[in-house]
């Protein structure tokens, strides 16, 4: 039923006033047989006939009583707009209420095993949940979840594989309750899985191998698993080119492509699968294709689930999809996947201090520091310090430079913070020491420990040696990152202080009087 368009009293008063001759005012509030009666008499009073000034007359009489009339009629008109909101509202509780009663005929189903019946059901529900909601919600997200849990058991895997990634895509744009969430994945690793052994199950029957890593030999396998492996490799050759390039773009394409293959070469699963899974999902990543990422990392977690593999192959996957939460807003999540990184890392480092282990680390502490949790924070930093000094005593090389100079920074920015500027100078002055030796002190972690030791020399009056570092930093930010244009002109705008500051005490020291 098509509601009418609510009318405003000022429109309705100002039309009174300056064309109630007209009727405009009736005619605006649906009263037509009056709005023309209106009309008429005015046309008439405008005619000169006789009889003329008692229409006149008759019609302001009219108009005077209509003013009184349209404020019954805008009252009139608030009653009905309330009874059609009550109705409205009526009509929700009767859809929520019909979807309870659909929803104790889907438990109903599914107790006596009838999955055909359920996955109908389900459908109903959530076609009832859409009607209702209309966008987001909690329950429609788990009408989805239900749905797709009926359709896994009826084996229409794919249908279920659709309910059960839209679920987790309005799970996390709504903040679902991690509980819930779990509940969605569990049902999304099953249904992947499913999909996973049925594919299996069509190779077997083709005669070909179930799983084939990308790493293996193409000893005994047939020639079109050898096209396939040649391809993949290839793919993957190109992919990781594209990448050092920094050619982010054609490096995701490429790896959307290696997926296909290894899917392909494994019937679904299979290591190969989730290595290149990792990878596009990290090219996503640096595109800020944010909600493609996260799904790529649901699915590879999901297969590393089902292939039962060790927490090697989870502890990367983990980390990204920690970060893609962190940098969503959605930090409770992220703390809880990078808590159980830190977990995974330490447990696979067996007591030893690790790359691994430190980044885990860095990566919290960073989030704490970022959420206003100081103190968590500089207790993360400590913890992956023991672990830095750990590997440096035990002479095994600079590992990943970058990760260490990073976390030197990271930790030296939170002092600076906190204004404990003599805590925070060994900090980046380490960190310089460690670049300087990977990369001859040629990054863009190398000029941001050049700009805040400028700061910290500004600070204590060393002006000399605050210039030498913004020259330097500077010069690699030209160097490293020319289209950051913000950090050049800082970096300027920092020489250009300190040198008409350099300036003025020269000038100074000339003009005092000798002695």
């Amino acid at each position: 039923m098509r509601i009418p368009t609510p009318r405003r009293k000022p429109f309705a008063y100002l039309l009174l006033l300056v064309g109630g001759f007209l009727g405009a005012h009736r005619f605006y509030l649906r009263s037509y047989l009056g709005a023309a009666a209106q009309l008429l008499l005015c046309l008439f009073a405008a005619t000169g006939l006789p009889g003329a000034r008692v229409g006149l007359a008759l019609l302001l009489s009219w108009l005077l009583v209509d003013i009184y009339w349209v404020y019954v009629q805008l009252k009139r008109q608030e009653a009905l707009d309330a009874a059609r909101h009550r109705a409205a509202k009526a009509y929700d509780l009767q859809a929520l209420g019909q979807a309870d009663e659909l929803r104790e005929r889907f438990v109903a189903a599914a107790e006596m095993h009838d999955w055909a019946r359920a996955v109908a059901l389900g459908e109903l529900i959530v076609a009832n949940a859409r009607k209702v909601f209309k966008g987001p919600h909690q329950n429609l997200a788990m009408s989805l979840c239900m749905h797709g849990q009926a359709c896994y058991q009826f084996k229409a895997f794919d249908e279920a594989k659709a309910s059960l990634e839209e679920s987790l895509a309005i799970g996390r744009q709504i903040g679902m309750p991690a509980e819930d969430m779990e509940i969605v994945r569990k049902a999304l690793a099953m249904t992947l899985a499913g999909i996973g052994e049925h594919a299996a199950a069509r190779r077997r029957r083709a005669h070909l191998p179930a799983n084939l890593p990308a790493h293996l030999s193409t000893d005994g396998r047939t020639g079109d698993d050898t096209v396939l492996l040649g391809l993949l490799e290839d793919q993957e050759r190109r992919y990781k080119a594209a990448f050092e390039r920094r050619d982010l773009a054609l490096a995701e394409r490429l790896c959307a492509e290696a997926v296909h293959t290894s899917r392909q070469l494994c019937g679904g699963l299979g290591e190969a699968v989730v290595f290149h899974l990792v990878s596009h999902a990290e090219f996503c990543r640096q595109l800020q294709w944010h909600d493609k990422a996260v799904s790529l990392l649901d699915e590879s977690l999901a297969i590393i689930d089902q292939l039962g593999l060790d927490d090697s192959w989870r502890l990367g996957p983990s980390n990204t999809l920690a970060l893609l939460h962190a940098g969503a807003g959605r930090s409770d999540e992220a703390e809880v996947l990078y808590k159980k990184t830190i977990a995974m890392a330490v447990a696979l480092s067996k007591g030893n201090s690790t790359d691994e282990v430190v980044r885990a680390f860095n990566n919290l502490a960073f989030l704490y520091a970022n959420t206003d949790q100081d103190q968590k924070a500089e207790l993360c930093y400590a913890r992956a310090m023991v672990h830095l000094d750990k590997l440096a005593s035990e002479d095994k090389g600079e590992g990943d430079a970058d990760l260490h100079a990073d976390l030197l920074i990271n930790f030296a920015q939170l002092h600076m913070a906190r204004n404990e500027s003599e805590h925070a100078k060994p900090l980046f002055e380490r960190a310089l020491a460690i670049q300087e030796r990977s990369c001859r002190g040629i990054s863009t972690s190398a000029a941001t420990a050049h700009n805040d030791l400028g700061l910290i020399a500004q600070d204590e009056g060393d002006l000399r040696e605050a210039l030498r570092h913004f020259k330097r930093t500077l010069l690699l930010n030209q160097i490293c990152a020319p289209d950051h244009l913000g950090n050049l002109a800082n970096a300027q705008r920092n020489i250009d202080n300190v040198s008409l500051a350099l300036a003025a005490v020269a000038r100074a020291a000339r003009l005092e009087p000798s002695t």
